[in-house]
């Protein structure tokens, strides 16, 4: 089953695996990591990403990108919600206060992973530092996810698919915001 951005069945694809990203609010980490799935694993995954208080992509998420030649400006915040008791192959949380809600809302996924991404916090702050910690999440999330699905990135799997996917969190960042 194929998995729209509205939540909808979009007819059955044999080859592409469904993949939703999940944060808290659905403006940093799940776009950036499905950005970055969408690039790299173009025809292999269905991807979409939600949150549970969805707000608007922050403005630093889509620079950073950018800087990847990725472009997330267009996405449209979901919640979790809509998503309600559908099947996905991959359920990921990226933060630690979601990882419990996706495995109540949706209990049919095939794997659950988590890792806990610190995200940047704005408020105070010069924006050359801002841009510096969205962008040490970023190459968080890349790693991470080059490590997850190995199939989708331009080199081959060095580990033979054996690797630990779930981590507790990664480095501090100096702000500690929650978006």
């Amino acid at each position: 089953m194929r998995i729209s951005k509205n939540g909808e069945d979009v007819g059955a694809d044999m080859k592409s695996e469904t993949v939703i990203f999940i944060c808290s609010f659905n403006s940093v980490r799940s776009p950036i990591a499905e950005g970055f799935l969408r690039q790299r694993g173009a025809g292999q995954y269905t991807v979409c990403s939600a949150g549970i208080a969805p707000i608007r992509v922050r403005p630093c998420a889509v620079r950073v990108m950018q800087e990847k030649e990725i472009d997330i400006s267009g996405h449209i915040p979901a919640s979790v919600y809509q998503y309600r008791n559908q099947n996905f192959d991959y359920v990921i949380t990226l933060c630690d206060n979601i990882r419990k809600t996706a495995e109540e809302v949706l209990p049919g996924g095939n794997r659950f992973l988590h890792r806990n991404f610190v995200s940047p916090t704005e408020i105070g702050r010069a924006q050359e530092e801002i841009l510096e910690d969205y962008r040490i999440v970023r190459n968080e999330i890349e790693l991470w996810l080059n490590e997850i699905f190995p199939a989708a990135k331009p080199d081959s799997d060095k580990n033979n698919g054996k690797t630990d996917l779930d981590h507790t969190t990664t480095r501090h960042v100096s702000g500690l915001g929650q978006y």
